[in-house]
Parts: structure tokens; sequence; C-alpha cells
């Protein structure tokens, strides 16, 4: 049987004695008499409370229906027990977390009024703030400027520590002129090595003997190839030290007895002009800019031609010379 309270519900137990025997007797007075307070089962696992007034209604009628039980049974009841609903069980740390947003407003706060007590006196005395340290920055307008002099007798003091001291601007500028005149000096030494080397090689195993034949435009040629690529330019007139332009065709020339001066506009001078056409070897190149040479009667030409390099047989005539003959 069920039954429901108001706003509750209920739980319906039932205890039931071991062979239950009911038998209806008509006319009779009832042997036993119903009670409206339930008796205990037997098996004492029931939980019994007071009858509602729906139960005991229920056993009134019973009553009046004559319903009995033999003496050795007990009579039937049912017991109405009220049933709590179980509440919904609440997480562990549900309070925390509810009360997690109003402990972080709480710290903001107290973060927000703290960065305002620091910050209201400074901008009372017109000083910026920092926004990340918090710390008062001085304007423009309140810093002061501060000059310093150092008199002229004043000397770095030498600064030394473990034993190791630091190189003063002296000593650096001190090395670098002892290594700037170092590197002169070798360059010197070595233009001089070769300068001298050149004139040893020149010289050296090397033998020019004069010409016995009389002077033609073949044999002025034949003297003057053994110095190509042995006598380098120079400002000399001897092949065991240098050769310039001049100085090499007056030495040419003095092998066969004719005397020139020094300087190409002199030699130039001391013959006599004549046309390319009629220009044979042996003959003269004059460039009124300070050259000479001897041509060599076929388009060419021998001469000591400039610095680093030696005398040389060229196959061509540059620019515009002109021819003279020397009688």
């Amino acid at each position: 049987m069920t039954s429901t309270t108001p706003a509750r519900a209920v739980e319906r137990l039932h205890v039931v004695t071991p062979a239950t025997t009911l038998a209806q007797t008509s006319g009779a007075a009832p042997t036993a008499s119903a009670s409206t307070t339930p008796r205990p089962s037997r098996g004492g696992g029931g939980r019994h409370v007071a009858l509602s007034p729906r139960a005991a209604r229920r056993a009134a009628r019973l009553e009046d229906d004559r319903w009995t039980a033999s003496a050795e049974d007990e009579r039937r009841h049912i017991d109405l027990v009220p049933v709590k609903r179980p509440s919904a069980k609440r997480g562990k740390g549900s309070f925390a977390k509810r009360a997690k947003p109003f402990a972080t407003l709480g710290v903001m706060t107290l973060a927000t009024g703290l960065f305002v007590s620091v910050s209201m006196p400074a901008a009372a005395a017109g000083v910026d703030v920092d926004a990340a340290t918090g710390g008062a920055i001085p304007s423009a307008a309140t810093m002061q400027s501060v000059s310093y002099s150092v008199p002229s007798t004043a000397t770095a003091a030498p600064f030394t520590r473990d034993g190791y001291g630091a190189t003063s601007q002296e000593e650096l500028d001190a090395s670098a002129a002892a290594a700037a005149a170092a590197a002169a000096q070798a360059a010197a030494a070595e233009s001089a090595s070769a300068s001298a080397s050149s004139s040893a090689s020149a010289s050296s195993g090397r033998t020019f003997p004069a010409p016995n034949v009389a002077r033609s435009g073949e044999a002025i040629l034949n003297y003057a190839a053994q110095f190509v690529g042995v006598v380098p330019y120079g400002n000399g007139n001897d092949p065991s030290d240098s050769f310039a332009c001049d100085g090499y065709v007056q030495y040419v020339f003095a092998a066969f007895g004719v005397s020139l001066p020094r300087g190409a506009g002199a030699q130039a001078a001391s013959g006599v002009q004549i046309s390319a056409s009629e220009a044979v070897a042996g003959d003269l190149l004059y460039w009124p800019e300070g050259h000479i040479a001897i041509y060599d009667g076929n388009g060419g030409m021998y001469d000591s031609p400039d610095w680093g390099r030696y005398v040389q047989h060229r196959l061509t005539i540059w620019g515009d010379p002109v021819y003279i003959r020397i009688p």
C-alpha cells in the first residue's frame, strides 16, 4: 500500500508474519481487537513510527469489516515511514571556487589602493611616476645641470689588478708609431734589395763585349738586342746599373764610336729629321714628350720603357714620333 504526506514522499515497508491465516467470521464478536498502535515485527528489521491519520482510518475500517487473525499469527499491519530526498552532494572545493573571484577582486583593489597611495604624493609634488617601479622621476624643470672641470696637470692613475695593468693611450700611440716606422723600413729595405738584385742579375755572369764591326743598322740592332730583358729601367746609362731611355741610346751608339749627350731632346737635336718612309734600321724615334728609342727598320723599336720594366723590343710603334738620323 502506498501513501503520501504533504510535500514529502513516503516509503512503504511490509512486515508479514509467517503463515498468516485470515478467517472471516460473520455475526461473531472479534476475538482480537484492532489497535491504532502498530506492533513491532518479530523479525526486528522494520522501522516503526506512529500511523498517519489515513493509516489510522484504514485500521478502523479493518475493525469494521470484522477481520480477525488466528491466535498464533500476528495482525498484519502497514508502516508508513516518511522518506527524505537525498540532497545533492557538493563537490569538494565548491566554496573555494565560488570565493575565488571575490578573492581576486580583493587583491586587485588592495594593489590599486597601494599604487594610488604611493603615487599621490609624487603627483602632488609635480613629479612624474615610473609606471613600472612606482618611483618618482624628476621632470626636466627640476633637474640641475652640473659641470666639472679637470685641471690640465691631472693625470690618469694607472689601473692595476691581480698583477695586471691597463695599457695607457700614450703607450698605444708609441706602439702604433713604432709599427709604422718598422713597416717603412721594411719597405725601403725590400726596394733596395730588389734594386740590388736587379743590378746584380744584370751584371753577374754577363759580359757585353764591344762590337768589332763597323757601324751599320744591322750591327746597331744586334748590339742593342743583348740588353733586352736584362737591364732594368732607371736613371743610369750603364748595364751594370740601369738604363734610362736616353742612357740606353747613348750606351749603344758609344759602342760604335758615336758620342751622344744625355737627354732625349738633346740627342734628337744631334741628328737630322727625316720622313718615316726614309727611316731605316739604326735611326732614332723621338717623342717631344720626352722619350727616345732605336728604330728596328720593320715598324718596331728598342727602348727602355719605364720604372719596374726592362729594356724591350716592341713590334709596333705607339703615337706619332719624329724620325731622326744620326750622321
